[in-house]
C-alpha cells in the first residue's frame, strides 16, 4: 500500500516538473520571436553591398534588411562603431550613405570598405547587436588611355613601298581593371594627311604606309593618333605622329628652261662661247636632299655637232670650228644632262643656233636626214629630236609624220618629235620616220632615223610558278637528270645564269639549259628536298627571279644515304682513335727499350767473382745447401773429394738481380752463423784466393774454409742481413708442398744437381734478402 502511494507521488512530481519546463520553453520562444528586430531578415550574420567605383559621394549604397524601425518613434537605433567611417547612415533610415569617393584601382579612393553597424533595441536592457557590412567596389570606365612616350616622330624615305611598317612603338595604357575598360584600340584621326598612314591592326600600335610619299611636294606632315577603350561610352586620348620624309634619288635632272637659243656671231672664231637665252644652259637635281652633280653631253653624233664643243661640267657651248657656207641655219643641238652618281637619271633639252642673216623664202628642212637615239625606258612625252626648217618662226608651217604606222612618235608644230607610246627594244629597235613640213605654198620632206637603246627592264621569268620532280630508284646516281626548268628573259640578247640555293643545294646542280641533275648524294638526308633555283640575267643592272623546286626521293634511298654519311663519320672517328692508340703503343715500346738497355749497362758494370776453375762468378748473393742434405745411403761422394764440398752447384733464380748461379763453389754448414768480415778472403785476378790481401769486405783466415784455391766456407759480410734470419726449406717447414705450388712465389731454375756430383739430386732453394 505504501509503495503504491510513493509511486503515485513520484509520477505526480515528474508530471508537474515536465509541465513547468514546457511552459518555460514556450514562454522563452515567444519572447525570442518577438525580439528579432536587429537581426538580418535573410538569416545571415553579415551583409554585403556591391557598388561601382564611380558612385557619387552622398549616394545611397544600400538598405540594411532588418525588421526594426530606426525612425524617431521606432523601436531600434542604428549607429556606426567607427567615428571616421567612409560610409554613413542616413538619419532615421536603414540606408547607408557614401561619404568618400571610391576607386577600384585604389589611386584616388577606396578599393573596398568594411564597417560594423550597431543595432540597439529601444526600451530594453539587451546589449546592441553588431552587423558586419562589406562594400565591394566594381570597376567602372573612369580612366582614359594614356600614351607612352608621346608625341611620336619618325623618319621615312620617300621611296618606301606602300604597305611597309612605319613605326611599331605606339602604345597607350589604360589603368582600369583588366577587361574591356582597359582594352585599347588605335586609329588615325581624319585629317588632311590621314590617307598616308593607317594601323595594320587596331589592337596593335603598328603604323603602315597607305599612300606613296614625295619629298618634293610634302617634306613632312603630322597626323593625329586616337586611342580609345571598349567602354560605353569609350574613354579617348589623342597624340600626334610627325613624319619626316627623307629625300631619295627618284627624279631625273631638270633643265632650268625648256629650250635654249643662241645667235651665231657674224664672224665666228673657234673657241668663242655662245650666248644662250633666256639663260645659261643649266640643269639641277630636283631631289633637294641629294643634289647630285650633273654632267652635260651632246645626245647625237651628227655632222653639225662637230662645229661645237660642250663643257661637261658647266654646260657652256663654244665654237670648235666655223661652219661652212653650205650649212643651213638654224642648227638644233640636243643636250643631255646626266647625274654623275646614276647614269640612268638624265634629261634632254635643245639648243637652237640661229643667224642674223635674212632667211630664204623657200621652205626647206635644214637637214635632209636626222639621226638620234632614245632609251626604251624613256617616258611618254619626252622630246627625242627637233627638226628645223628655213622658216622657224612662221606660224603657218605645219609638220606631219609619215611612215609611222604604230604611232610611237608624234610631232608638234615646233618641230619637236616626242614619244607618244612606250617604247620596247624587244619589239622594234629602229624607226625610220618621214617628216613633211608645209606652209600652204611649199613643202619639204626629211627622214628621221631613231635607234632604240636597250634597257634591262625585264626579269627572267620561269614557265611555272613551282616545279615538282620525282626521282626513281634506278636514277639514284650522280649525274642523273632530275628534271628541267624553263626560264626566259624578255630582254633581247640577255644571257641567263642558273644556280641552286637552299638546304639541299649541295645535292643538285643546274646547267644553263635548266637541266637539274644529281651532284652529290652524300648530303641527302631526307626523302623530300626543297630547293630554290635562281635565274640571273647579264643586264646592267642585272635582274633576278627564283622558283621553288620540290624533289621527291625514294624513302629507303634517303635513309641509306643518312646511314652512309653516319658510317663515314664513324669511320673517321675510329681511325682517329686507333691512331692515338698506336702512337701511345710506340711511345711505350721506345720507353721499355731504353729502360732495358740502361739495365743491361748497369749489370755489365757489376764486378764478378772468379771460381777456382777460372770461370767468372756473378757478384750476387748465392744460396747453398748444406752437406748433410746432399748425402744419403745410396749416394756418396767419389774418392778424393771432401764430402762437405760441393762444386758447380746449379744456380737458383735470384729475385734481386734476376740472374742464376752456375759456377759458384763452396760449402755452408747447416745452422752455422756467418763469420765476421775479417774471416773472408778476397779473390785474386786469376781466379785464386789471395791469403794476404783484402777485396771489398771479404777477408780470409787459416781454417776458414780455403782448400786448394776452393772456397770451403763462405761467411756473409757483417751487417748484410739481419741477425734474425728466416730459414726457408720445403723439406723442413712445408713437407707437403712442392715448388710448383701456386702459393710459392718463386720457382727454382732446376731440380737436379750438376753431373759433377754423380747425378745426386737435391731440391733447389731460394733465399730472399
Amino acid at each position: 500500500m505504501h509503495k503504491r502511494i510513493i509511486r503515485c507521488g513520484l509520477k505526480l512530481c515528474l508530471s508537474s516538473l515536465l509541465s513547468f519546463f514546457l511552459l518555460h520553453e514556450f514562454a522563452t520562444a515567444d519572447d525570442f520571436s518577438q525580439d528579432d528586430r536587429c537581426y538580418l531578415s535573410n538569416g545571415g550574420s553579415s551583409e554585403t553591398f556591391t557598388v561601382q567605383e564611380d558612385l557619387p559621394v552622398g549616394s545611397i549604397i544600400g538598405t540594411l534588411p532588418i525588421p526594426g524601425d530606426p525612425s524617431k518613434d521606432g523601436d531600434i537605433e542604428l549607429t556606426l562603431t567607427s567615428e571616421h567611417s567612409p560610409v554613413g547612415i542616413q538619419e532615421s533610415t536603414k540606408n547607408l550613405i557614401l561619404n568618400q569617393p571610391l576607386d577600384k584601382e585604389g589611386v584616388s579612393g577606396l578599393a573596398s570598405v568594411l564597417l560594423d553597424v550597431a543595432c540597439s533595441k529601444k526600451e530594453t536592457d539587451d546589449p546592441s547587436i553588431t552587423i558586419p557590412v562589406r562594400i565591394i567596389v566594381t570597376d567602372a570606365n573612369d580612366n582614359a588611355p594614356v600614351f607612352v612616350g608621346s608625341p611620336y616622330s619618325v623618319n621615312i624615305s620617300e621611296v618606301t613601298v606602300v604597305g611597309s611598317t612605319v613605326i611599331q612603338g605606339i602604345k597607350a595604357v589604360d589603368k582600369d581593371q583588366y577587361g574591356p575598360f582597359s582594352t585599347v584600340s588605335y586609329h588615325v584621326a581624319e585629317g588632311p594627311y590621314s590617307k598616308y598612314l593607317t594601323f595594320e591592326n587596331s589592337l596593335e600600335g603598328h603604323v603602315v604606309l597607305s599612300s606613296a610619299l614625295d619629298y618634293e611636294t610634302l617634306p613632312n606632315f603630322t597626323v593625329t593618333i586616337r586611342a580609345q577603350d571598349q567602354g560605353e561610352p569609350p574613354q579617348i586620348s589623342t597624340t600626334t605622329l610627325t613624319i619626316w620624309v627623307q629625300d631619295a634619288d627618284d627624279q631625273n635632272p631638270k633643265f632650268l628652261e625648256e629650250r635654249y637659243k643662241a645667235i651665231l656671231p657674224e664672224r665666228p672664231i673657234p673657241g668663242t662661247p655662245l650666248v644662250t637665252s633666256p639663260s645659261p644652259i643649266k640643269a639641277e637635281d630636283p631631289d633637294e636632299g641629294i643634289q647630285a652633280s650633273i654632267q652635260y653631253s651632246f645626245n647625237s653624233e651628227s655632222a653639225e655637232y662637230d662645229f661645237f664643243e660642250l663643257n661637261r661640267r658647266t654646260g657652256q657651248v663654244t665654237m670648235r670650228k666655223v661652219p661652212p657656207d653650205d650649212v643651213h641655219l638654224p642648227i638644233t643641238l640636243v643636250i643631255k644632262a646626266t647625274q654623275m652618281d646614276n647614269p640612268d637619271r638624265y634629261s634632254l633639252t635643245t639648243l637652237t643656233i640661229e643667224s642674223d642673216n635674212v632667211l630664204p623664202t623657200d621652205l626647206k628642212f635644214l637637214q635632209t636626214d636626222y639621226v638620234t637615239t632614245a632609251l626604251e625606258s624613256a617616258p611618254v612625252g619626252q622630246v627625242v629630236i627637233t627638226v628645223r626648217t628655213t622658216k622657224p618662226n612662221d606660224k603657218h608651217v605645219r609638220f606631219e609624220l609619215l611612215e609611222n604606222p604604230t604611232e610611237e612618235f608624234a610631232i608638234q608644230n615646233t618641230g619637236e618629235i616626242i614619244i607618244a607610246k612606250p617604247l620596247d627594244y624587244e619589239r622594234q629597235t629602229l624607226y625610220s620616220l618621214r617628216v613633211v613640213a608645209s606652209d600652204g605654198k611649199t613643202s619639204d620632206v626629211a627622214w628621221v632615223n631613231i635607234t632604240i637603246m636597250n634597257v634591262n627592264d625585264n626579269d627572267p621569268k620561269f614557265s611555272k610558278s613551282q616545279y615538282n620532280f620525282i626521282v626513281k630508284q634506278q636514277d639514284m646516281r650522280v649525274g642523273s637528270l632530275v628534271g628541267s626548268v624553263e626560264v626566259k628573259d624578255g630582254d633581247v640578247n640577255d644571257e641567263i645564269e642558273l644556280n641552286v640555293k637552299g638546304t639541299y643545294a649541295r645535292v643538285f646542280a643546274v646547267s644553263r639549259k635548266g637541266e637539274l641533275r644529281i651532284r652529290n648524294l652524300e648530303f641527302l638526308n631526307a626523302s623530300t628536298c626543297h630547293i630554290i633555283v635562281f635565274a640571273t640575267d647579264n643586264g646592267v643592272p642585272p635582274r633576278q627571279s627564283s622558283v621553288l623546286v620540290t624533289v621527291e626521293f625514294p624513302e629507303d634511298v634517303a635513309q641509306s644515304s643518312v646511314f652512309k654519311l653516319k658510317r663515314t663519320e664513324g669511320s673517321l672517328v675510329l681511325m682517329i682513335v686507333f691512331g692515338v692508340l698506336l702512337g701511345t703503343l710506340i711511345i711505350v715500346i721506345i720507353t721499355l727499350t731504353i729502360y732495358i738497355l740502361k739495365t743491361k749497362q748497369y749489370r755489365d758494370r757489376i764486378p764478378s767473382v772468379v771460381s777456382s776453375g777460372g770461370q767468372p762468378m756473378v757478384n750476387k748473393m748465392a744460396t747453398y745447401m748444406s752437406g748433410s742434405n746432399l748425402s744419403n745411403n745410396n749416394n756418396k761422394p767419389q774418392s778424393g773429394q771432401n764430402p762437405n764440398v760441393v762444386e758447380n752447384q746449379p744456380g737458383v733464380e735470384n729475385p734481386v738481380f734476376n740472374m742464376a748461379d752456375h759456377n759458384l763453389q763452396g760449402t755452408i754448414h747447416r745452422g752455422q752463423l756467418p763469420p765476421a768480415p775479417s774471416e773472408v778472403s778476397a779473390w785474386q785476378g786469376n781466379g785464386t784466393l789471395n791469403d794476404e790481401h783484402q777485396m771489398g769486405n771479404f777477408t780470409t783466415k787459416p781454417g776458414s774454409g780455403l782448400s786448394n784455391g776452393k772456397v770451403q766456407n763462405i761467411y756473409w759480410p757483417n751487417g748484410s742481413i739481419p741477425r734474425r734470419v728466416k730459414k726457408l726449406s720445403w723439406e723442413d717447414e712445408q713437407p707437403n708442398r712442392t715448388e710448383l705450388d701456386p702459393d710459392v712465389s718463386v720457382t727454382p731454375l732446376g731440380k737436379t744437381c750438376n753431373d759433377g756430383l754423380n747425378g745426386l739430386k737435391q731440391p733447389a732453394l731460394t733465399v730472399y734478402f
